[in-house]
């Protein structure tokens, strides 16, 4: 089947190793600097080795990606095979100042993804834990004349109870209050945390409507609630009229009201992407319930090692095939 996309898409990961003890003992160096405890969770920085599973998911569901770029802090993981023609490893040297290193927010490392040298114009932005379910195609994530399609929380998004929240639901909140100020435009909806398709050049428009609090996100090290966020990107992208909006929900891929109404009753949804907390007791459930495009596997404080035990069961059984991005 023909595509109507004819540019290339690249893809960007941004990962970490944080059981490594040089890391650890660099980030633990500048924990003096913390404003908001929430930010800095253990979870945020372990490693399940969810890219490799995410990788695999790119293989089998999303071959036609041009380019794999993985952001990571002078490491890489041992598993990874780094001759793959598409896979290149980006170190925050390549694309944050010298005097902002080291790093530990990844606010301030995506203030800078757009820099990637050799990244192509339309790309998209996942972390390790975001997985393709099913076959995607370029035109799930841009339109034929360009335009990302900007996928955001169906569910409305509660500004007045994001300040008793951690610092990302701050964060989006202030994104939000900042558009309404500028642009007159009210989002009420936050990003559906999953894979985002951006250009390179609404990143520098945006840059460039607040470069001095985008220069201060990249020199942030670890999060602060005055920092930026990419969800601005695309914020501002479908306010310039240069992206389609859509709101993400449980019946996105049942093709209308009668679809949906079939897909109740026969007890199975199709949506665009679901969040899974690692807390949640039986993955496979909401897998085969919703029968997602894309799932991220969320990490967070409240999860335990036998969680994340089943969490790596669930991708082997999952995505059982290795990939040519693993070593032989």
């Amino acid at each position: 089947m023909s595509s109507s996309v004819t540019f290339p898409i690249d893809l960007v990961y941004m990962w970490v190793d944080g059981s490594d003890p040089k890391w650890r003992e660099r980030r633990n160096h500048y924990m003096g600097g913390v404003v908001d405890a929430n930010s800095v969770v253990e979870a945020r920085w372990i490693d399940n080795e969810e890219l490799r599973y995410s990788l695999r998911s790119v293989e089998s569901y999303a071959p036609w990606i041009n380019h794999i770029y993985i952001v990571t802090d002078g490491q890489c993981p041992s598993w990874l095979n780094t001759s793959h023609p598409k896979i290149s490893i980006v170190d925050h040297r390549d694309i944050l100042p010298h005097d902002a290193l080291p790093v530990f927010s990844a606010l301030a490392i995506e203030s800078c993804i757009y820099k990637i040298p050799g990244l192509s114009e339309h790309f998209i932005l996942g972390n390790d834990d975001t997985l393709f379910n099913a076959p995607v195609t370029p035109e799930t994530f841009f339109r034929a004349d360009g335009q990302p399609i900007i996928r955001l929380s169906g569910q409305r998004f509660n500004r007045s109870k994001a300040q008793h929240k951690g610092n990302y639901a701050r964060v989006v909140a202030r994104m939000q209050l900042l558009i309404k100020e500028q642009f007159g435009k009210n989002f009420s909806h936050a990003p559906h945390h999953n894979f985002d398709a951006y250009r390179r050049s609404d990143f520098e428009k945006a840059v460039a409507v607040m470069p001095e609090a985008w220069r201060d996100t990249t020199y942030n090290r670890l999060p602060r609630p005055s920092d930026m966020q990419r969800c601005y990107v695309s914020y501002l992208s479908v306010v310039n009229g240069d992206a389609e909006l859509r709101l993400v929900g449980r019946y996105n891929r049942t093709g209308g009201i009668m679809g949906a109404v079939k897909a109740f009753f026969v007890g199975r949804f199709a949506c665009d992407s679901r969040c899974i907390p690692l807390t949640e007791r039986d993955y496979d459930r909401v897998i085969a319930k919703y029968n997602p495009l894309m799932i991220c596997m969320n990490d967070g404080e409240t999860t335990t090692d036998a969680d994340r035990q089943r969490l790596v069961e669930f991708l082997d059984s999952h995505y059982p095939n290795k990939s040519g991005f693993e070593r032989l």
